[in-house]
Parts: structure tokens; sequence; C-alpha cells
């Protein structure tokens, strides 16, 4: 009886990986180009940097400001084609680290001022 337990348990095992050979899905490989490589290779260095500039507090800040979850923004980067990452690194990097500071507002403010001061279109000075 222990025998013929131990033969269906075999030939109900060799059913099922018979069964289930026709389900497996062949593994298929090539060899890529070193062009291939270099640019699979530049695409996640690319979507590295935007993910750590979207890791930043005050980025992280403001996409959650405008309702986008940083996570969403993360799978939108990985599904840019390398064209639309090129462009959004160059843009990213061409953006001011720290934005505006009250510094250059005040400079700006005083040239405008004293070049309207110097054409006499303005008399802000005379009132000091």
């Amino acid at each position: 009886m222990l025998i013929f337990s131990g033969k269906r348990i075999c030939i109900l095992a060799i059913s099922v990986c018979l069964i289930g050979i026709p389900l497996a899905q062949p593994a298929t490989a090539s060899v890529i180009s070193t062009e291939q490589a270099i640019e699979l290779d530049e695409r996640q260095s690319r979507i590295d940097n935007i993910s750590e500039i979207f890791a930043r507090d005050a980025v992280h800040n403001t996409l959650v400001r405008f309702g986008v979850e940083p996570a969403d923004a993360v799978a939108r980067v990985d599904a840019l084609t390398n064209a639309e990452l090129l462009t959004l690194e160059q843009q990213l990097q061409s953006l001011p680290a720290g934005g505006t500071g009250i510094v250059e507002v005040v400079g700006i403010v005083a040239i405008v001022l004293i070049i309207l001061e110097l054409l006499h279109i303005t008399n802000f000075f005379a009132e000091f």
C-alpha cells in the first residue's frame, strides 16, 4: 500500500511537470553593441541624476504641493525616451540652484531706480 502511494505521487509529479513544460517561456538573449551599452549606461545615469533631484526636500515639497506624488514622477521619468531625458536633465541643470535671492532683487531694483532717475523719468531720490 505504501509503494502504491509512492507511485501515485511520482506519476502526479511527472504529469504536473509535463503539463507545465509548454507554459515555460524560453530565455532569449542577444549580443548588444558597445554603443547600445553606452546608451543604456547613460540613460541609467540620467535617470539616477533626475531621481536624486526629485529626492531633495524642496523638490519633494513642490511636487506634493502641485499634487504630484514623487513616486509617480520617478515612474514617469523611467518611461521617458532618451531624447526627453536629455532635455529634462539639461533644463534641470540650467535652473538656478537657490533661486533669486533677496540681495539680487534689491540690487536689480536699485539699478532700475538709478537708471530711471538719471533719465529724469522719476524723482525718487529727491524725497530723501
